[in-house]
């Protein structure tokens, strides 16, 4: 067992004015340490409106007036998947909420190259399975993301795995061969911005890993914090944003020129880092390695701006950690320190 890979989440290039130069920082840090694969956990951007107008030219229309973050440069969307390719390393990714603001799941699955919402990988003689969390309820009903249809709902009807979904995981980590990571965009161990049915996950964690070690992380972006909870024996990693908490226009700050923030509006309401962050990951058989980058914040923190800690199930930070973890079962519940 050994894989090595990289790993970056929420990018929101339809936000930030230098996606671009984050990526190209990513990449580069790839390659130099000689990676096996990248993995992307959502919310990096918007499909580009050629793209749309080719595979789906409803979705052009239906975004206007709908998605929360449309952009016109398309033009650094398509520098930043190029990025990618010019590593000649495979990319894989998961749905992250905002990749179905301008369209539907199947859309944002073929602009990624992915064979579906969920599914899983071998790489290294490990098994990574990506997770789908992109579920409204409403009643007793599940609904899939489609052109942003979440917005204005209430937050406790935002986020599932399902049941369905569920099964397939179990199944799916019994048939394996390999020790099992799970990748997913919200949080599976936290309790803020998470899934609202992790707990019968962490009870099939425990029930899967009885006989034997099968499941030994989880990974998950949306956040936009750095932090690890122990659910069940399982380390689960928030891997904090590419580049920038987003903190809600309540607490706009003015931390660009004038140009740039007239290009990108949402800029404002958000707390950018100053380079860019993401890991990268070793898991062989001495257990699993983790090294991350820190910076600073653009302008005032979110602290200095009086954003709320119960904001945010992690603090604030322009970091990812560097982490070592035995591959055996954790102690505790909950939050893990440093």
């Amino acid at each position: 067992m050994n894989a090595r890979f990289a790993v970056i989440t929420d990018l929101h290039v339809d936000i930030m004015h230098d996606g671009v130069a984050r990526m190209q920082a990513f990449c580069e840090a790839a390659v130099a340490e000689h990676v096996d694969f990248l993995l992307h956990l959502g919310d990096m951007q918007y499909p580009e409106a050629d793209f749309l107008r080719k595979y789906a030219p409803e979705s052009l229309e239906k975004r206007e007036g709908r998605a929360w973050f449309v952009c016109g440069r398309d033009d650094e969307k398509l520098a930043v998947k190029r990025l990618a390719a010019q590593t000649g390393l495979k990319l894989y990714g998961v749905l992250g909420n905002h990749d179905m603001d301008s369209c539907d799941k199947a859309t944002a699955c073929r602009y990624w190259g992915m064979p579906g919402p969920r599914y899983s990988f071998v790489e290294g003689g490990v098994r990574f399975i990506a997770l789908d969390t992109n579920f409204l309820r409403e009643g007793e009903q599940m609904r899939d993301f489609d052109h942003c249809n979440y917005r204005g709902r209430r937050a406790e009807d935002l986020g599932f795995l399902t049941r369905p979904q569920l099964d397939w995981l179990e199944a799916e980590i019994l048939r394996s061969q390999e020790p099992c990571v799970l990748l997913s965009h919200a949080a599976l161990g936290d309790d803020i911005l998470c899934v609202h049915d992790r707990a019968a996950l962490w009870d099939m964690l425990e029930r899967v890993n009885r006989e034997r070690r099968r499941v030994i992380l989880a990974l998950n972006g949306h956040n936009h914090v750095d932090g690890m909870s122990v659910r069940r024996g399982v380390p689960f990693i928030s891997i904090n944003s590419a580049s920038n908490i987003w903190i809600g226009h309540r607490y706009d700050a003015v931390r660009y020129s004038e140009t740039i923030c007239r290009a990108y509006p949402h800029i404002k309401g958000c707390a950018p880092y100053r380079d860019a962050l993401f890991a990268l990951f070793t898991i062989d058989d001495a257990g699993i390695s983790m090294r991350g980058r820190s910076t600073g914040f653009v302008g005032p923190s979110p602290q200095e701006l009086g954003f709320p800690k119960e904001a945010s199930f992690f603090d604030p930070a322009p970091l990812v950690r560097s982490r070592s973890l035995p591959l055996c079962a954790l102690s505790g519940d909950g939050p893990a320190a440093g």
